[in-house]
C-alpha cells in the first residue's frame, strides 16, 4: 500500500495538473471572447458580478466543505464509511445557501449601487440562484478530494470551465444583451451538479439518525469555525488591490491588477499540489501521528519547492514576451517590475504554498482561521506601511512579504500546537 501511494500521487498530480491548464486556457478564453464580442465594460459588468458571485458562495457553503475535507480521510483511516460525514455537510450546506440566496435577492439591487453600474445592477440577480448548487458541488468534490479520487476530481474541475465558457458562446452566439452573461453562472454549477450528483451518490450509503445527529453537528461546529479563515483567504487575494484604490489613481490600479492577475494565475501551481497532498496530511496524520506526518511534509516541501521555485522564476523573464503576444504595451517595464516582485515572493515560499491548510486538514478549523487571519494581517499592514511611499511597488512588495510571513507563522503554529517542523 505504502509503496504504491507515491505512484499514485504523481498520476494524481498529473491529471490536476492537465486540469489546471485547460481550465486556465478556457478561463482566458470566456474573458477574451466578452471583451471581443462585447466590449470591455461588459468584461467589466461580468467580473464584478463574478467576484460577488464566489464571495457569496463562501458564505453559502459555510465552511462545512472544509469539514468534508478534514473529516473525509479520517473516516477512511478508522474503516468507516464517509458517507454520514458527507450527508450532514450536503443538508447544512443546503440551509446555508436557501438563506443567503434570500439576503441577496433581497438586497440584489446594491451591488450595481456599490460599483455604480447599471449593468451590474441588472446582472447580479442572474447569478444567486447558482449558489445552492455551487455549495452542493463544493461539498461533493471535497467529498473526492478528501477520498484521493482525484481523476474524478480533476475532470470536474475543468468541467466547470468548460461549461462557462459554452454558456458564454450560446449566449454571445445569440446576440444576448451583456446584461445575461453572469446568468452563465447559475446554468455551469446546475449542469456541474446534474453530472456530479448521480456519481457522488454510488459511494453513498444511508446513514442511520444515531449516525446522523453527531456528524451534522461535528460539520456545523467544524464549518463555523472554519468560514471565517476560509472568507478572509479568497478576501486576501484582493487586498493589495482595495488598498491601492484608496491610495493611487485608477489607471496605477489597473497596471498593477493586470501583473498581480497573472502572478495569481502562477500562484495556481501550488493549489495543484495542495488538493493532492491535503488528503495524503489528513491519513498520515490520524495514522502515524506527528512523526509521520513529518516525513510526509518534509519530503515533499523539498520537492515541491524543487519543481516550484523554477517554474515559477523562468516566468519573470518570460513576462514581457507574453505582455507583447497579449498586446500590452502601457508602461510595460512598470508593469513587468511588479510582477518580478510578486513572482519572486510566490518561488521564494513555493515549497509551503501547498501546505496552506495544512491545520484544517488535521481537523482543528480554530487554528486554520487564526493562520489565516493573521497572514491576512499580515498583508493589510505590509501595504498600508509601503504603499504610501512605494506606490505599486510597495504594494507587490508588501504582498510578495506577506507571503514570508504566511511561512513564519504556519512554521510557529505547526511547532507549537503539533510539534511538526516546517
Amino acid at each position: 500500500m505504502m509503496r504504491a501511494a507515491p505512484g499514485k500521487f504523481s498520476t494524481d498530480l498529473l491529471w490536476n495538473a492537465g486540469a489546471f491548464a485547460l481550465s486556465a486556457l478556457f478561463g482566458v478564453l470566456v474573458n477574451l471572447l466578452i471583451i471581443r464580442w462585447y466590449d470591455a465594460a461588459a468584461l467589466g459588468v461580468f467580473n464584478l458580478v463574478y467576484a460577488m458571485y464566489i464571495l457569496l458562495s463562501q458564505l453559502a457553503v459555510g465552511g462545512v466543505h472544509l469539514a468534508v475535507q478534514a473529516f473525509v480521510p479520517r473516516e477512511l483511516a478508522a474503516g468507516r464509511n464517509p458517507a454520514t460525514q458527507v450527508a450532514a455537510a450536503m443538508v447544512l450546506a443546503t440551509i446555508t445557501s436557501i438563506i443567503v440566496m434570500a439576503v441577496a435577492w433581497v438586497g440584489r439591487d446594491l451591488p450595481g449601487e456599490w460599483f455604480d453600474s447599471i449593468g451590474v445592477g441588472k446582472a447580479f440577480g442572474l447569478a444567486i440562484p447558482g449558489l445552492i448548487f455551487f455549495s452542493w458541488n463544493k461539498v461533493l468534490l471535497s467529498f473526492h478530494n478528501g477520498a484521493r479520487r482525484m481523476r474524478l476530481f480533476a475532470v470536474f474541475q475543468f468541467l466547470r470551465f468548460l461549461l462557462l465558457f459554452l454558456g458564454v458562446l450560446f449566449l454571445a452566439l445569440g446576440d444576448a444583451p451583456s446584461e445575461r452573461l453572469p446568468v452563465t453562472l447559475f446554468w455551469t454549477e446546475a449542469l456541474l451538479a446534474l453530472i456530479l450528483l448521480p456519481i457522488s451518490l454510488r459511494y453513498w450509503t444511508i446513514p442511520t439518525r444515531a449516525e446522523f445527529k453527531p456528524a451534522l453537528q461535528e460539520n456545523f461546529r467544524y464549518g463555523n469555525k472554519a468560514m471565517a479563515g476560509n472568507l478572509l483567504l479568497d478576501v486576501n487575494t484582493r487586498v493589495d488591490v482595495f488598498m491601492l484604490g484608496i491610495y493611487m489613481n485608477d489607471a496605477m490600479v489597473g497596471l498593477y491588477s493586470f501583473a498581480a492577475t497573472i502572478a495569481e494565475g502562477v500562484l495556481q501551481l501550488p493549489v495543484i499540489f495542495r488538493n493532492n497532498i491535503n488528503p495524503v496530511m489528513s491519513r498520515a496524520w490520524h495514522t502515524g501521528g506527528a512523526p509521520l506526518l513529518n516525513k510526509v511534509v518534509l519530503r515533499n516541501r523539498k520537492a515541491f519547492f524543487r519543481l516550484l521555485a523554477p517554474l515559477v522564476l523562468i516566468t519573470i523573464p518570460l513576462f514581457p514576451v507574453a505582455m507583447w503576444v497579449l498586446g500590452m504595451h502601457d508602461d510595460p517595464d512598470l508593469v513587468w517590475s511588479v510582477y518580478a516582485i510578486l513572482a519572486f515572493g510566490i518561488a521564494l515560499t513555493s515549497g509551503h504554498q501547498p501546505f496552506l491548510m495544512i491545520f484544517g486538514q488535521l481537523g482543528n478549523a480554530g487554528t486554520q482561521t487564526v493562520f489565516i487571519a493573521g497572514f491576512f494581517l499580515s498583508n493589510v499592514l505590509l501595504n498600508l506601511a509601503l504603499i504610501p511611499a512605494l506606490g505599486i511597488h510597495g504594494a507587490a512588495t508588501a504582498t510578495a512579504l506577506s507571503f514570508v510571513a504566511m511561512v513564519l507563522l504556519m512554521r510557529a503554529l505547526a511547532l507549537k500546537r503539533y510539534d511538526l517542523r516546517l
